[in-house]
Parts: structure tokens; C-alpha cells; sequence
């Protein structure tokens, strides 16, 4: 059996063929510019399938603002993302009763998970 570390460097796999831009070491794929559905990468233009931008709101002014207020007002560690890892608050809650309402339900649960 050969050693493992051996085999890697032998077989680099789909992010090894980018090591020549990181001193020869394995590496993320590095994405230029802001995130849309269409990024840059190594100055190539390509599809982006990993972010979680769904809608195309994550450059909105609306949303970019909210972001920055949230930023200003409680930090950049305030529980963010899904609740069953950083824990509830009550904007989680004041979003299920606008969404329920929104929808014109009694009540409303969000299953975010970030």
C-alpha cells in the first residue's frame, strides 16, 4: 500500500491543478467580485453554484444596508444563521409573525439553516 500523502500528491484531484497558483500547496478556489451568479475565477468568467444567493438579493441596496445596520447595531458576533447552532432571538421570532402574516397564517415557523 503506498502512503497517503504520497497518493495525494500523485493524484492532485479537481483543486490540486490550482496548487501552481498557491507556492505548489492545495488551495480554494479563489472568486473575484461581488457575488452574483456570474464571478470571476483566475480571470475566467464562470457559473457560481456554491453561494446562497437564490434570489439574486445579496447586492440588492436594501438588503446590503439592513446588513450594514445590523453590523453597526449588534456587532459581527451577534447569533446569526440557523438557530439550532447560534441560538434564538427575537428577530427570528418577529420574522415567523411577519411571514405568517404575510401569508395570512396564525403563525409561522422558520427552519433557516445558514
Amino acid at each position: 500500500m503506498k502512503d497517503i500523502f504520497n497518493r495525494i500528491k500523485m493524484t492532485p484531484g479537481p483543486l490540486g491543478q490550482y496548487r501552481k497558483f498557491a507556492d505548489g500547496y492545495f488551495m480554494f478556489p479563489k472568486l473575484e467580485g461581488e457575488i452574483k451568479p456570474v464571478m470571476r475565477f483566475n480571470g475566467k468568467e464562470v457559473l457560481t453554484w456554491s453561494l446562497n444567493n437564490y434570489l439574486g438579493l445579496a447586492n440588492h441596496p436594501e438588503v446590503r444596508e439592513a446588513d450594514a445596520q445590523a453590523a453597526k447595531d449588534f456587532g459581527m458576533g451577534y447569533p446569526m444563521g440557523a438557530r439550532m447552532m447560534s441560538g434564538d432571538s427575537i428577530y427570528h421570532q418577529k420574522l415567523e409573525q411577519e411571514l405568517a402574516q404575510f401569508v395570512g397564517k396564525q403563525t409561522g415557523y422558520l427552519l433557516n439553516f445558514g
